[in-house]
């Protein structure tokens, strides 16, 4: 089951909104840009970290698991990138025209660096967003 394709779709989710130290506002003016950012931000570090088959409600939720250790490194960035950029489309309503994009690291090859683009869903708000995420060796995904 996946989120249902919504241009109007904007906001902060549910449970953030009902958290005790949520910020109000106003139902006119809709929420802080700022807030909505952080907010999708965040979803995306919960579904890049949930791995498909862990929800008995919704099966493919999340990232498959890539302890595949016969793929080359190329091969399974290439993969990683594949399902990054399913998960994101399938369950973040709030952004649209998502590009994936690997950045190899030199510096750090145990370390996948991705660069999200996107548009947001918002007609009161047109911009484009950019998220830079990290799978370190622990082999969590955050957002940079």
């Amino acid at each position: 089951m996946s989120y249902q394709e919504n241009p109007l779709a904007w906001g902060v989710g549910l449970f953030e909104r009902l958290h005790s130290d949520a910020p109000g506002y106003s139902k006119t003016l809709g929420p802080d840009p700022h807030t909505v950012l952080a907010s999708i931000k965040k979803n995306i570090s919960h579904l890049l970290n949930s791995r498909a088959g862990a929800s008995l409600s919704c099966p493919e939720l999340g990232l498959i698991d890539f302890n595949d250790a016969t793929l080359g490194s190329h091969d399974l960035a290439l993969r990683i990138k594949n399902a990054i950029y399913l998960c994101v489309t399938r369950y973040e309503p709030r952004i649209s025209q998502l590009q994936v994009e690997v950045m190899f690291d030199d510096h750090c090859p145990l370390n996948l660096r991705f660069k999200l683009q996107a548009v947001l869903n918002a007609t009161a708000f047109h911009n484009k967003l950019q998220i830079d995420l990290l799978l370190d060796s622990s082999r969590q995904y955050r957002v940079l």
